[in-house]
């Protein structure tokens, strides 16, 4: 069966800029299905590494918080630490960083909170038949809420042809100990199939844990050959395409890596000069020519956590 997934364009018609689309988009999809009254909900989002100027720009969560209190819901945006030397290794130093980024309760309308804490607390749950993880520690923040919204900015990526919906939850909602697992993964050639594998069990523990409870939102606006951990920012690889939103993660990322593979390729980017500047072309080869993205989604297939399989409804 198809997944439902609901498009719309970046640009401005029927007298509507993107941001007014956008919260048509809120109030037409099913995100309302994944929301009761009274839910603790976790908007779950990248802040941006400082230095970075394509992140997504706060106004995206301010008006899906907006949203979720129209609902009768109790929002949180948040993220969690990372593993690697960064203003964003601790909750600390992140919160100051998102601050920057322009990321505050008072902009938000609700609680920021960098899931795990000072010392990063997690709930470690067993990932059964794993492809490559045995245990999974979920940051404790994101696990004890009652609902997960995933609001993702799409790029390509050193590691994934895509980063999208299923980075966001399968390696953006653990804590430090497992993302360090899922980089260390080893048994496959070449080895970043490996953590493709471990990030995909990730994935598969974060879903059923909110099993019902969740609902994903890829914006495929300033898709740079770089994911927001970056500390510089490059030139979008397309055009800016407009927000998909749906319930079935596999889905929603093979729509993404889909309509930015139609898309021509943007003047003067790392694109330039190979087909990936073609409608249909290929855009993740000509840069990361390692990255095998038939394999990145047969990977996505085995971890059983939805179908790729997808149709729109265009709004």
């Amino acid at each position: 069966m198809n997944a439902t997934i609901y498009r719309m364009s970046a640009s401005a018609e029927r007298n509507e800029g993107l941001t007014q689309k956008y919260q048509r988009l809120l109030r037409q999809s099913e995100l309302s299905k994944s929301v009761k009254p009274g839910d603790l909900v976790a908007v779950k989002m990248h802040f941006g590494e400082p230095g970075n100027g394509r992140y997504l720009r706060p106004i995206f969560a301010v008006l899906l918080v907006d949203y979720l209190k129209e609902l009768g819901a109790r929002p949180f945006v948040t993220d969690t630490a990372v593993l690697y030397k960064s203003p964003r290794g601790n909750a600390f130093d992140y919160l100051q960083a998102a601050r920057r980024n322009g990321f505050t309760p008072e902009v938000l309308g609700c609680p920021l909170i960098i899931s795990g804490g000072l010392r990063d607390r997690s709930i470690k749950v067993k990932v059964e038949n794993p492809l490559r993880l045995e245990e999974v520690g979920v940051s404790s923040d994101i696990y004890e809420a009652d609902a997960l919204i995933s609001l993702a900015h799409a790029t390509l990526h050193l590691q994934f042809p895509i980063g999208a919906a299923l980075k966001n939850v399968g390696m953006g909602c653990v804590d430090v100990e497992t993302k360090l697992a899922m980089h260390d993964s080893r048994g496959t050639s070449p080895r970043h199939l490996a953590l493709q594998e471990a990030t995909t069990d990730g994935a598969r523990v974060i879903l059923n844990r909110f099993n019902g409870k969740f609902y994903g939102i890829n914006l495929l606006l300033d898709v740079t050959p770089d994911c927001d951990c970056f500390d510089k920012t490059d030139l979008p690889v397309v055009p800016d395409l407009g927000i998909l939103a749906g319930s079935e993660v596999i889905a929603l990322d093979r729509a993404t890596y889909d309509l930015i593979t139609t898309a021509p390729g943007y003047p003067g980017s790392k694109l330039e000069g190979s087909p990936g500047m073609t409608p249909g072309g290929d855009k993740v080869r000509p840069i990361y020519p390692k990255i095998d993205s038939d394999e990145y989604f047969k990977i996505c297939d085995r971890a059983r956590i939805g179908s790729s399989l997808y149709e729109f409804i265009t709004l």
